[in-house]
C-alpha cells in the first residue's frame, strides 16, 4: 500500500491581503509544471508548523512570523497519496528569492483558477476565496428589488460571499433571480452560494451549494466538482464529523446564540461552540444571533468567521455602516 505523503502548505500573503505567492513545479518532481502554493514534506521529528517554516525558508528565503492552521486536504493520485496540511501565513520578514530556480509570482485571489494547479490545491483555492464575514439572504422577499438593492450595497462594502437560501419552488423566476445576483457579485469579485442540491451545479450561474443538514447527512463523499465551493449547516459533533467527510469547504455551526427566528432553539453557546470546532479541521463560521460586532469574539472562540442574516436584513442601515473588508 503507497503510504501516504504529509506536506504542510503554505498560504503566504500580500501585506495587504489581496495577493497570495504560488510557485511552479519543477521538471523532476511530481506534477512538473504546475503551479502550487509552496511547502515541502513534514520530516518524522517535526510538527507541522516547524516543517512549514523551514520549507518555507528553504524554498523562498522567508522567515515566518505568523502562521495559523486553515484546514487539511487528502488526495490520491494514480501514483501518489497526499495529506496537505495547509496554514495561512500572515506575517513573515524576508524578501522571496528563488532558492531552488523555481518560478514564483504573486496572483490575486480571484486570479488563481487562472493557473493550472493539481487536484489537491483546487479545494485549497475555493477555501482561501471565503471572507471571515458571510451574509444569508432572507427565504423569500415581498419585492425583489430589496434583495438586489441590499445585496449590491453588501458587494461594495467588501462583502466576498453570500448565500441565496429562498423558500420557493425552482422555476424560471429564481433562474432569473440567479443570474441577476450572479451579474452583481461577478462586478465585485464575490462569490454566490446557492443553498439547495449538488445538481444546482449545473442548473444555474453559481459559485457553489450549501447543504442544509438533511442534505449533508445524505451524501458519503463530495458529490460536486472540487472547482466549485460546498458547504453545509451543523448542528452537533455528528453533522460536524459528516460535512468533513464529504469534504465541504466550510460549514455553519448553530445556533450559537438565541434568535428571534427559532425562539425554541436552545443556543449551544461559545464555549460549547469551541469544543465541537476541534473535531474538525476546515473553516466554521458561528451563525445565530451573530452581529458585525461579534466578529472579534467568534475568532477568539476558534471561527473562521460570522454568519448573518438577521444582522443585516431586520435594518437597512446597518449594511452601509459594516465593513465586510475585514483579514
Amino acid at each position: 500500500m503507497t503510504q501516504r505523503t504529509h506536506v504542510a502548505v503554505g498560504v503566504i500573503y500580500n501585506t495587504t491581503k489581496d495577493k497570495v505567492l504560488i510557485s511552479k513545479r519543477l521538471r523532476n518532481q511530481h506534477l512538473a509544471g504546475y503551479w502550487e502554493f509552496p511547502g515541502g514534506k513534514v520530516e518524522s521529528n517535526e510538527d507541522v508548523e516547524t516543517a512549514l517554516k523551514r520549507e518555507l525558508f528553504e524554498e523562498l528565503g522567508i522567515v515566518v512570523s505568523k502562521a495559523e492552521t486553515f484546514t487539511s486536504v487528502s488526495h490520491d493520485y494514480p501514483n501518489k497519496k497526499v495529506l496537505l496540511d495547509v496554514w495561512k501565513v500572515t506575517d513573515w520578514s524576508g524578501i522571496p528569492e528563488s532558492r531552488e530556480n523555481q518560478e514564483f509570482c504573486w496572483v490575486s485571489i480571484h486570479e488563481l483558477n487562472k493557473y493550472k494547479f493539481p487536484d489537491a490545491n483546487k479545494y485549497i483555492i475555493q477555501s482561501i476565496s471565503l471572507s471571515p464575514m458571510y451574509v444569508i439572504s432572507k427565504e423569500s422577499y415581498e419585492n425583489y428589488s430589496h434583495l438586489y438593492l441590499v445585496t449590491e450595497e453588501c458587494f461594495i462594502a467588501g462583502l466576498k460571499i453570500f448565500q441565496l437560501r429562498l423558500k420557493i419552488d425552482k422555476n424560471k423566476s429564481i433562474q432569473k433571480i440567479v443570474k441577476k445576483l450572479s451579474e452583481v457579485a461577478d462586478k465585485y469579485n464575490s462569490k454566490i452560494i446557492l443553498n439547495g442540491l449538488a445538481t444546482d451545479i449545473d442548473k444555474y450561474p453559481i459559485d457553489g451549494v450549501h447543504f442544509n443538514a438533511n442534505e449533508l447527512m445524505r451524501h458519503d463523499n463530495r458529490p460536486i466538482s472540487e472547482e466549485y465551493i460546498l458547504g453545509a449547516s451543523c448542528h452537533n459533533e455528528e453533522e460536524l464529523i459528516k460535512a468533513a467527510e464529504i469534504k465541504v469547504n466550510y460549514a455553519f455551526l448553530s445556533p450559537v446564540q438565541h434568535t428571534a427566528s427559532h425562539p425554541d432553539v436552545i443556543a449551544i453557546g461559545w464555549e460549547r461552540f469551541r469544543s465541537l470546532i476541534k473535531e474538525v479541521n476546515f473553516p466554521i463560521y458561528a451563525l445565530g444571533g451573530m452581529m458585525p460586532t461579534d466578529l472579534k469574539t467568534a475568532k477568539n472562540y476558534g471561527a473562521y468567521g460570522i454568519a448573518m442574516l438577521g444582522g443585516v436584513w431586520n435594518e437597512d442601515s446597518l449594511v452601509k455602516s459594516i465593513n465586510f473588508r475585514i483579514d
